[in-house]
C-alpha cells in the first residue's frame, strides 16, 4: 500500500471527534482515535494479522473475539499493551458512553519488526509474539507519555513525514524495551541508551519546563550521572545548553516585539541585568539591539519608494 494519511471527522455514528490513520513505512501504521461518545454501540471489524501496540490514553476500550474478551483501560497500571494478532479474525468494538476516549495504536508487521530488531531482542521478544490475541501488558513510562503527547498533539498531522516517522519510532523503542524480558546490557549500551533518552528529552516542547533532576528521574539515572554523559555526548555542559536554549527563545520573542523585560521572563530569568549580560555572552550584543535592529527595519519598510524602487529620504 502506498503511503498515506486519513483524518475523519466523526468517524462513527452517536460520537463526534477525530480519527487520524497514517501509514509511516511498509510495515509501520499509527491509528489515534479521540472520541466523545454519545451513543452506546458496538463496531464489527476484522482483525488483520499484526503486532500492535495499543496506548490507552483515556477511557476503556472493550473489544470481542469469539469468546474472548480483551480490554484496555487508561485507569489500569499496566495501560500499555503488545496485542498480536496471528491470523485473521472477525471481532466488535464496543463503544460506551464517554465524555473522553482516546487511544493510540501502532501496527507493525512480523517481518519489518524482525528487521528492525536485533537477532537477540527478536528472540527474546518472540514467545510473546506468537501468543495469539493475548496482550503482554506494560507501563507507560514518563518517557512514553511525553512521546505519546507529541504524537497526539493536534499539531501532529502537520509535522514532515520524516518527523512523525522518528516521534513513533522512538515510540516503539521505548515500549518495547518496557516488554522485552530482562536481560543483562553491557556498559556501552547502557550509557548509549542513557544518552538518547536525555536527547530525546530535550528536544521535546516542554524541554525549558524541566529541571534537570526532572530529566535524570525520567530517564531513571541521577542529576550527576545525566550531566556527564550529556557533555561527554556533545562537549558542552546540560546547563550551558539549556541557558541556550533559553536564550535562544527570548531572542526569538524579541525580534518578534516583545520588550526586554517580556523576553527576560520567557527564558526564566527573573533579574534584568543577569538576563543582558547572560545574553550579551551568547550572542555578542545586549537584547536592546535586537529590538532597535527591529524598529530600524520596520521604519524603512514604512518609507515611500522612488520610482527606481530606493527609499525616499525625509
Amino acid at each position: 500500500m502506498s503511503d498515506y494519511q486519513k483524518i475523519l471527522i466523526d468517524p462513527l455514528s452517536g460520537s463526534q471527534g477525530h480519527l487520524l490513520l497514517q501509514r509511516l513505512r511498509p510495515g509501520l501504521d499509527l491509528k489515534y482515535e479521540q472520541l466523545t461518545i454519545h451513543t452506546e454501540s458496538n463496531l464489527s471489524l476484522l482483525f488483520t494479522p499484526g503486532i500492535r501496540l495499543v496506548f490507552a490514553l483515556h477511557g476503556l476500550t472493550r473489544i470481542r473475539i469469539g469468546r474472548q474478551e480483551i480490554t484496555f483501560n487508561s485507569h489500569d497500571r499496566c495501560n500499555g499493551a503488545l496485542f498480536p494478532v496471528l491470523e485473521s479474525a472477525l471481532g466488535f468494538k464496543h463503544f460506551r458512553l464517554e465524555k473522553n476516549k482516546s487511544e493510540l495504536m501502532i501496527l507493525l508487521s512480523n517481518d519489518w519488526l524482525s528487521t528492525s530488531l536485533s537477532d537477540d531482542e527478536y528472540s527474546a521478544l518472540r514467545p510473546l509474539l506468537q501468543n495469539h490475541l493475548h496482550p503482554s501488558r506494560f507501563v507507560i513510562t514518563p518517557l512514553i507519555r511525553q512521546l505519546l503527547q507529541r504524537i497526539c498533539h493536534e499539531h501532529y498531522p502537520r509535522l514532515g513525514k520524516l518527523q512523525q516517522e522518528s516521534l513513533c519510532l522512538s515510540l516503539v523503542h521505548e515500549a518495547l524495551q518496557q516488554i522485552l524480558p530482562l536481560r543483562t546490557f553491557s556498559a556501552n549500551e547502557h550509557l548509549q541508551q542513557l544518552a538518547e533518552r536525555i536527547d530525546l528529552l530535550l528536544t521535546a516542547d516542554t524541554a525549558t519546563d524541566l529541571t534537570i533532576a526532572q530529566i535524570a528521574s525520567q530517564c531513571h539515572s541521577n542529576p550527576g550521572s545525566v550531566q556527564r554523559i550529556f557533555k561527554q555526548r556533545h562537549g558542552i555542559s546540560l546547563g550551558a545548553y539549556r541557558r541556550r536554549m533559553q536564550l535562544d527563545i527570548a531572542h526569538k520573542a524579541l525580534a518578534e516585539g516583545a520588550t526586554v523585560i517580556q523576553a527576560a521572563q520567557v527564558a526564566g530569568y527573573s533579574h534584568l541585568q543577569s538576563f543582558s549580560d547572560a545574553f550579551r555572552r551568547e550572542f555578542g550584543y545586549l537584547p536592546r539591539t535586537v529590538k532597535g535592529s527591529r524598529k530600524r527595519a520596520a521604519v524603512t519598510a514604512d518609507k515611500p519608494l522612488n520610482t527606481n524602487g530606493s527609499h525616499l529620504r525625509k
